[in-house]
């Protein structure tokens, strides 16, 4: 089920994203990556609106968003490759207009997700020794 997210979900949202942002500063080669530096207090102050996967109470994955900008789209790392970041970013692109997007160039499954719907490279930066690509949606 997806539902929006809401303040009693941070503690295990950040507890999630610490899980998948492991994951993918390994899977993106830099060691220092700089999500897995926020702290709960950090967290919490961010107050991320967004979306959350939830299945039998356990939440499995969340997108975030500030204006028309995606922040965050993580998966737990149990259900990579089972739909919930599709799932998720299918019903957030159907209740709003999210036209932005950052993520590594390496992360090329996260890449290859959005350009299934329609996201397209505008241009790419080095941040932290992290090469990021930048889309948009038209």
């Amino acid at each position: 089920m997806i539902r929006r997210l809401t303040p009693t979900d941070f503690q295990n949202l950040f507890q999630l994203q610490q899980q998948a942002y492991q994951i993918e500063a390994s899977l993106i080669g830099a060691p220092d990556f700089p999500p897995l530096r926020q702290t709960f207090d950090e967290f919490t102050r961010e107050a991320p609106t967004g979306y959350v996967y939830v299945t039998n109470a356990r939440l499995l994955g969340c997108l975030t968003y500030s204006g028309d900008t995606i922040t965050r789209l993580i998966v737990s790392p149990d259900f990579f490759r089972r739909g919930v970041a599709t799932q998720l970013l299918t019903h957030a692109l159907q209740e709003i207009d999210l036209r932005f997007v950052s993520t590594a160039k390496a992360n090329i499954p996260a890449v290859r997700l959005y350009h299934q719907f329609g996201f397209l490279v505008v241009s790419m930066t080095n941040r932290h020794d992290i090469q990021l690509v930048h889309l948009e949606r038209t």
